[in-house]
This record gives structure tokens, C-alpha cells and sequence, in this order.
């Protein structure tokens, strides 16, 4: 293994990451979330996730992904963070969005990926994994804070 100094491993670490999270469409309050269609796998439904390239912000990233999954484009302005995690399986920081959408796009399946919309209560019944359940649920509060906000009501931060 090679030795790097502690500054050069910091960069690396703040600088390779990925942005995953899911299209929210606030009038019926569902999430859009895919499928990996494998037979070799359990599948499970997760997050969109994408690896940045060159010099893209987390957003960029995300909106990135979307398009290559969905063929969608999202308006910068569409996508909102909602908090970051350092995975140490993949040794590169997660970043967690969620777009609003006006619409409840029906998605062809694209790459072996089956799309679904799902409420919040639906998801603890759907086959997820422990972190994308995770993920969501603070995504669940970060938009619901957002509204609360909105509407002029005390939050949190």
C-alpha cells in the first residue's frame, strides 16, 4: 500500500464521491425508486446512484444520473440535498438528493431497471435495504421540514 500524506488523503476523500437519492412528487407524496431486473441477485429497490465525473457538484451528479437512468431533465433548481455519509464499503462519501417533479412519469424499463413510485408507508413494506431505507426516511423529514417552513411553522435548524 502505498503512503500518502494525511492532506492528500483528506482531498481524495472530499473530492471522489457518488450522489444518489430519488424524484419526489409532492402532490400525492410518492418517491420514485428503481429495480436492477438481475436474475443472478435479490432484487431489491434502491436509490438512483452515480459516480461523479470530472469536476460535477453532488447536484450535478445527481441530475446526471437521472438523465442517464430516466431521460429526464431536471432544472438545477429541482434538486435538494439532503445530508451526506462517508461509506466505508465503497471508501468514498454518499451524498443523498431528492428532485421534485410536477409529474408522475411512467418510465420504460431502461438498462434491465424496472421504476417505481411508492409512498413513504409503502416503503416499509417493499424489499429495500437497511440503508436506503435509512436514506429515505431522512429524506422523509428533510421535505416534510422544508414544508413546514414554507407554510411559515416553526423547524428545526
Amino acid at each position: 500500500m502505498q503512503d500518502y500524506p494525511l492532506y492528500d488523503i483528506l482531498y481524495i476523500m472530499h473530492n471522489d464521491f457518488y450522489a444518489s437519492g430519488f424524484l419526489y412528487h409532492s402532490k400525492t407524496q410518492q418517491i420514485l425508486l428503481q429495480q436492477q431486473n438481475d436474475k443472478d441477485t435479490e432484487s431489491k429497490w434502491s436509490l438512483f446512484i452515480g459516480e461523479k465525473l470530472g469536476e460535477e457538484t453532488e447536484e450535478e451528479t445527481f441530475r446526471r444520473t437521472i438523465y442517464s437512468s430516466l431521460r429526464l431533465k431536471l432544472k438545477p433548481r429541482a434538486v435538494k440535498p439532503i445530508y451526506s455519509y462517508f461509506h466505508s464499503d465503497k471508501n468514498k462519501n454518499n451524498y443523498i438528493c431528492y428532485a421534485k417533479v410536477e409529474t408522475l412519469g411512467e418510465f420504460e424499463n431502461l438498462k434491465q431497471k424496472l421504476f417505481g413510485w411508492f409512498t413513504f408507508k409503502q416503503i416499509q413494506k417493499i424489499n429495500v435495504s437497511e440503508q436506503t431505507k435509512q436514506d429515505i426516511v431522512v429524506g422523509k423529514r428533510v421535505i416534510e421540514s422544508a414544508l413546514r417552513k414554507k407554510l411559515g411553522e416553526r423547524t428545526i435548524g
